[in-house]
């Protein structure tokens, strides 16, 4: 039978009436029945934590285990187990602590005995697939480059480490990336078998719910679990600390940072609960000492805080702030001053009544949910097996009297049981590379995330108040349909024009609600949406973004007004000569191959697009393995990218892989193709070289000849204009595709001389076939690309743009980084080597606009 187990009643708490019974197996179940709302929280504990990790400790077996517990039993696959919960209405998450590994599952509480065999099933039955294993580890990996990309991390993990020298609590919970490696799959089945044995285990469920029913279903899916050995893990005693400690380390920031640990005892100490007051009075409220003295009035802090932790056997009074670096000396020396002045004086008493107030009204708050209730009763029974704990403690906390929070002040927070760590700047902040931040050259990098089935993710930080976000997709040429040329502009375009849920204007409304831009184009090889909002908006931004991709609403009226738009740019490209000389080659060199169209298609195409091939052209390329999503500004990964994780990947279509017609064969020999435009007053000439797809590594070196070629005192600009003013403009480019591309001579003329100036354009392309570039043109052109790879890390948004784009077209999400080492490292000899290989073919294209 239950036995009740009754809470305080001295103080305004809800109550936490608690039946509690124990299982055959020594596993507890503990229930506090609330009608007051039709929810019910169920939560699996288990006492172990990264404190507990053994033989393994330091790795953080308990962090990845908790990952791995979600990917599926022997009955049931990790997107069924969620998918199920989700079904019934719930949430289903875990976390993990230096003690403690919790599952938990809120959800209506009429659903309850569904989702209880789900949530045993998952923690006592985890099947670890070795795909998902493996797949699960990379994950973490991108877990720990964010951990090394937060300086309040590295800055807590540092001051442990310092402070505590034989206790674990020195380990971070998630582990040290060189033991993490080396954990296998045998690793963690054994370490589940170890620790994850029912008397180890306890549930905890608030809620609308009966005990006794509770009880009966734990029976069923829990209690048949058999007892296994549980070795005891025995946590080494922290030898007394014999004098200060002093950690100085550098972090790439525009701050400085500090942190101050004194080891304190654990949370059953009699001091435990003056402690708390004390954190509360010295640096946990905007009235506190430290806030009002070091940020308010003396302005050497940006954020100060104080807060106390306790274990079973030990804990932490920690001091963290943050400053400008210059101030760093002096924001110690007064945080010092404070700590001691607490020691020689009592606190007000009017302080002391406003700490009781706020904490009581912390208390009462952290009580509002049914999951606050049942993390409240699991963390008594955890640390002192008693559910009602917390508010026996908060009892003790409300009593506590000045001289004790004097007392504890003069006892503890004492000059020779001092830890600091001092974080201060580097240089500009990097991004991770490689599952690791590092400085390379002063620029931040992008990071990039894979998610379930190869869902990318890349982030990048910002320092202006501006989130950026963007999905790259494939589109453009090489994906329309024959006939349907144009159809991933307008479709991409037809982006920004609704949703199933809000109209176009609905949508513009809102972007500009909250401060923001949008965009969506479509180019050769690519198609994307971006959004960019102030910062502080970009939850309800990420919320809209996402549905204008899962969403989109291809309305006929809007259809015609992208459909007239885009016909009007069509009518524009014929006024322009060099767009309707770039038009001309194309169709000359890849005929009827999609490189050989127009993005914006045809008059004809354009007539017979309809609502039915936008919707499919979308369907056909919004795929969750080819579409990217990115990131930058001060918003951190970790906060959006599990929401497009969780609210865009599931949604999006399921993979196919591109498929691209063959190319057409190139030309053995000069081809020549002329076209008139009347009424102009210049003629345009280009002349095209076929080259390799984007992805040939000569392509570099061709950039470098292109951009040796492309500016005011080249060659050409001086043969063509200086010497003999032919041209006012003449220069050299690339057109890159995924398939082929080619490299190309352009000028315009007078009409009448774009005869002299092809013929000056091929003697310029031999001479280089033949001669080279010389040293000074290189040396000028490779530190010109130099110069505006580095310029271009101004505009976070750009570089993540430019990221994601390398990464869809398989270049790799870091190809930037990659590319300026290669091209530091160049030498003119491949230069050359590339300009003979593609100058001196004997198949190339001129084409000729005239008037």
């Amino acid at each position: 039978m239950s036995t009740p187990v009754p809470s305080s009643a001295h103080f305004p708490l809800p109550s936490l009436a608690v039946e509690q019974k124990t299982l055959g197996n020594g596993l507890a179940v503990l229930v506090n029945r609330d009608e007051r709302a039709p929810v019910a929280s169920l939560q699996c504990w288990c006492a172990t934590g990264s404190i507990h990790e053994g033989r393994w400790l330091g790795s953080g077996i308990s962090h990845l285990l908790e990952h791995l517990l979600f990917k599926g039993t022997p009955t049931r696959s990790g997107i069924q187990m969620v998918q199920e919960i989700q079904d019934l209405g719930g949430h289903f998450n875990a976390y993990t602590t230096y003690e403690r590994t919790v599952y938990h599952v809120d959800l209506p509480a009429e659903s309850w005995r569904r989702a209880l065999p789900i949530l045993a099933d998952a923690v006592l039955h985890p099947k670890i697939d070795p795909g998902e294993f493996a797949r699960e580890k990379e994950v973490i990996r991108r877990e720990f480059a964010m951990v090394e990309d937060d300086p309040e991390t590295q800055l807590f993990q540092a001051a442990f480490e310092t402070a505590f020298l034989r206790h674990p609590v020195r380990y971070p919970v998630i582990g040290q990336l060189d033991l993490f490696g080396a954990l296998t799959r045998e690793d963690v089945l054994a370490y589940h078998r170890e620790r994850y044995a029912p008397q180890n285990l306890f549930l905890v469920v608030a809620g609308a719910v009966d005990p006794e029913e509770i009880f009966a279903a734990a029976e069923e899916c829990l209690g048949t679990e058999p007892r296994r050995f549980l070795p005891d893990v025995v946590l080494p005693a922290e030898p007394r600390q014999a004098g200060p400690r002093y950690l100085r380390k550098t972090f790439p920031s525009e701050l400085a940072r500090v942190f101050f640990l004194y080891p304190v005892p654990g949370f059953g100490d009699p001091d435990a609960a003056a402690l708390r007051l004390l954190a509360l009075l010295l640096g946990d409220a905007r009235s506190s000492i430290l806030h009002q003295n070091l940020v308010e009035k003396e302005g050497l802090a940006e954020e100060v805080e104080a807060f106390a932790l306790a274990g079973a056997d030990l804990g932490a009074f920690c001091i963290e702030a943050r400053c400008a670096p210059g101030r760093l000396p002096a924001l110690a020396a007064r945080i010092r001053e404070e700590i001691a002045a607490l020691g020689e004086r009592p606190p007000a008493e009017a302080d002391l009544t406003l700490a009781r107030r706020l904490t009581l009204a912390r208390a009462i708050s952290d009580l509002k949910t049914m999951a606050g209730k049942a993390e409240a009763v699991g963390s008594g029974w955890l640390l002192a097996r008693d559910p009602g704990w917390k508010e026996r403690f908060l009892r003790r906390l409300l009593a506590v009297r000045a001289e004790e929070v004097q007392r504890v002040a003069r006892r503890y927070l004492v000059p020779d049981a001092e830890n600091r760590v001092d974080l201060v700047p580097s240089g500009p902040l990097p991004g991770p590379q490689g599952g690791a931040a590092a400085a390379a050259g002063g620029r931040a990098r992008p990071a990039l995330t894979k998610v379930g089935g190869g869902f990318r993710m890349l982030s990048l930080a910002g320092g202006l108040p501006l989130q950026f976000f963007r999905a790259t997709f494939d589109g453009g040429l090489l994906c329309e349909p024959e006939g349907k040329e144009g159809v991933s502009f307008l479709a991409t375009q037809l982006l920004l024009k609704g949703t199933r849920r809000r109209t176009a204007a609905e949508i513009a409304r809102a972007v500009e609600q909250l401060g923001g831009s949008m965009a969506a184009e479509a180019g050769n090889n690519s198609a994307g949406l971006s959004l960019e909002v102030l910062s502080d908006q970009w939850a309800p931004a990420l919320d809209l973004f996402v549905e204008m991709l899962c969403e989109p609403a291809c309305r006929p009226e809007e259809l015609a007004i992208e459909k007239r738009k885009q016909l009007s740019l069509l009518q524009a490209e014929r006024d322009d000569p060099l767009a309707v000389a770039r038009n001309l080659v194309r169709r000359t060199l890849y005929g009827a191959h999609p490189y050989g169209g127009n993005v914006l298609g045809t008059e004809e195409s354009l007539a017979s697009l309809g609502v039915a091939d936008v919707e499919d052209f979308l369907r056909k390329v919004l795929q969750a393995h080819r579409l990217i999503v990115a990131g930058a500004g001060p918003v951190e990964p970790g906060a959006w990218q599990p929401v497009v994780a969780r609210e865009l990947a599931p949604r999006l279509g399921a993979a196919e892989s591109p498929s691209f017609p063959p190319l057409p064969p190139m030309p053995s020999g000069p081809v020549r193709a002329e076209e008139r435009i009347p009424g102009k007053e210049q003629a345009i000439v280009e002349i095209a070289f076929p080259i390799p797809e984007l992805a040939h590594p000569d392509q570099l070196p061709l950039a470098v000849a292109a951009e040796s070629l492309s500016d005011l005192g080249t060659r050409l600009f001086v043969r063509v204009r200086d010497e003999r003013g032919l041209a006012y403009f003449v220069s050299a480019a690339r057109f890159l595709g995924r398939q082929a591309g080619y490299f190309y001579f352009y000028a315009g003329t007078a009409p009448g001389k774009e005869g002299e100036v092809e013929r000056i354009l091929l003697e310029e392309a031999a001479r280089l076939a033949q001669e080279g570039l010389s040293q000074e043109e290189f040396v000028r052109a490779r530190a010109k690309l130099v110069s505006e790879e580095k310029m271009s890390w101004q505009n976070p948004a750009a570089v993540v743009s430019g990221s994601a784009l390398h990464e869809l077209l398989g270049l790799g999400w870091d190809y930037d980084e990659r590319r300026l080492l290669r091209l530091q490292a160049m030498g003119l000899d491949e230069v050359n080597r590339v300009l003979r290989t593609y100058l001196q073919g004997p198949g190339y294209v001129v084409g000729v606009v005239r008037p």
